[in-house]
């Protein structure tokens, strides 16, 4: 009887409520949990010499990776006709699982990635262009050797054959190319802005027997015409103006914002990066040139340093907007030296920078990432840097060595960058004594090098 009432009153009480509830109506908010993006590192390759030269996000999210990688045990593999090494690896959103290894050509040494997914790759071979599910062959070209090449937002390909300086730029289809010939004494890299119809490149020229001046240019994808440029100015100029440090262009890209990134090296502080590049008679601003501690600030050298300089730029006029030095430090205050390999840019202007380094990154003797102390410098080791959109603040400057080892002559090579991840790629080179290694945590594909020269990825939420 009492579980009777129990059960009456029970349903009054829900009965109640509800009549409650349609006559005032709540809104009651739930607040969205979403999980912060996985942090994975870890290593990618096979018992023989591997290296990976590009990595990318596809539209869904997952990782591209491109490389030489001969074998991956246990990944299925679609190979396109004259596969071989060259390869792009596809990599679960997580980072975790090997999707798929689509085999392109005997050997890669560049790639990218378009908006829609679509991918270009390139080596001595030539070129090949992917459709979105990357196994489908859009077109081919056989220009020659080609070094880098470029995916535009509509579909045209330009390819750097760097032995004659010469980019041919093809269209969405493929067929006859607008072939640019690039003035120089060698080019570094290119960038293809379909938005404002310019392809960008960048290198340097022998001005003097004791002179490399960077240049800057633009041309026109209409005929091949030069747009606008920067530096590249005479050994005359350069040498009136008493900066006579060597200085190349070596990377390039265009940003998810739109805007060019640029990133140069110069063999002292001495040098035409902290002169306007359309003027070499007038310093820089420090509204222009932004310095705010004693790493982005070239004084205190000793001897000739490589040292880093890069920049945000309006690929439609030429137009520096910002600029940053880049340089490392002794523990005796010294600067030393620091190479950029390679920079990516998100919406918002954040910017990625990678490459490798010598002695030493801000804070390097009790460096720590992801809970760990990292092991020991060791030249030439690999770093990652985040700067904000203003160029104000360092959100992350990281070397990767694991703890207990050290990581030298492993440079960082390739990086990609959204509004909420960031991915970059390294080249781990082992030593006689096997003390090399990289930090790896979050179940990578793999968590321990295979033998021989090394591919590694890392993938963490952006800071």
């Amino acid at each position: 009887m009492r579980r009777f009432l129990l059960i009456i009153s029970l349903l009054f009480v829900v009965t109640l409520a509800s009549v409650q509830a349609q006559a005032n109506p709540v809104t009651l908010w739930v607040p969205l949990v979403q999980a912060p993006p996985p942090t994975v590192a870890g290593y990618l390759g096979s018992a023989q010499d591997d290296t990976l030269v590009a990595v990318g996000f596809d539209p869904a999210g997952a990782l591209v990776l491109a490389g030489n990688v001969p074998a991956l045990a246990g990944a299925p593999e679609t190979i396109v006709p004259g596969g071989g090494a060259g390869a792009l690896i596809q990599i679960a959103a997580d980072g975790r699982t090997i999707s798929r290894v689509v085999r392109v050509a005997a050997k890669l040494n560049h790639a990218a990635l378009a908006a829609d997914g679509s991918a270009v790759a390139c080596g001595p071979d030539g070129v090949i262009v992917l459709e979105p599910d990357l196994a489908t062959v859009r077109w081919r070209a056989t220009p020659g050797a080609i070094a880098r090449c470029a995916i535009g937002a509509d579909g045209r390909v330009a390819a750097l054959r760097a032995v004659d300086r010469t980019v041919p730029v093809y269209p969405p289809a493929g067929g006859s190319p607008l072939a640019i010939a690039v003035a120089g004494t060698a080019v570094a890299d290119i960038a293809l802005d379909t938005a404002n119809g310019l392809l960008v490149a960048t290198g340097y020229t022998q001005a003097a027997s004791d002179l490399k001046v960077a240049f800057l240019r633009a041309y026109r994808l209409t005929d091949g015409s030069v747009a606008w440029q920067r530096y590249g100015f005479s050994a005359a100029a350069v040498k009136g103006a008493n900066l006579a440090a060597d200085s190349e262009g070596r990377r390039l890209a265009l940003g998810a914002d739109g805007l060019l990134y640029f990133a140069g090296f110069t063999d002292g502080g001495n040098s035409i990066f902290g002169r306007d590049p359309a003027n070499l008679s007038r310093v820089l601003s420090t509204s222009e040139l932004i310095t705010f501690d004693q790493y982005n600030n070239p004084f205190n050298l000793s001897g000739a340093k490589s040292l880093a300089w890069y920049g945000r730029f309006d690929p439609a006029t030429g137009a520096l907007l910002r600029g940053q030095w880049l340089l490392t430090r002794l523990s005796d205050g010294k600067g030393n030296s620091i190479t950029i390999r390679a920079l990516a840019a998100a919406a918002d202007g954040t910017l990625l920078i990678v490459g490798d380094t010598a002695c030493c990154l801000q804070g390097r003797s009790a460096m720590q990432l992801f809970g760990y102390t990292l092991g020991n410098y060791e030249l030439g080791e690999p770093f990652a840097l985040v700067v904000s959109p203003d160029f104000g603040q360092r959100r992350l400057w990281t070397a990767l060595a694991a703890p207990g080892a050290t990581a030298g002559s492993s440079p960082a090579i390739a990086v990609a960058l959204t509004n909420d991840r960031l991915v970059l790629v390294v080249n781990v080179t082992p030593n006689t004594a096997n003390t090399r290694a990289l930090v790896t945590v979050g179940n990578p594909v793999f968590t321990a090098s295979n033998g021989g020269r090394e591919g590694y990825y890392l993938l963490m939420a952006r800071p």
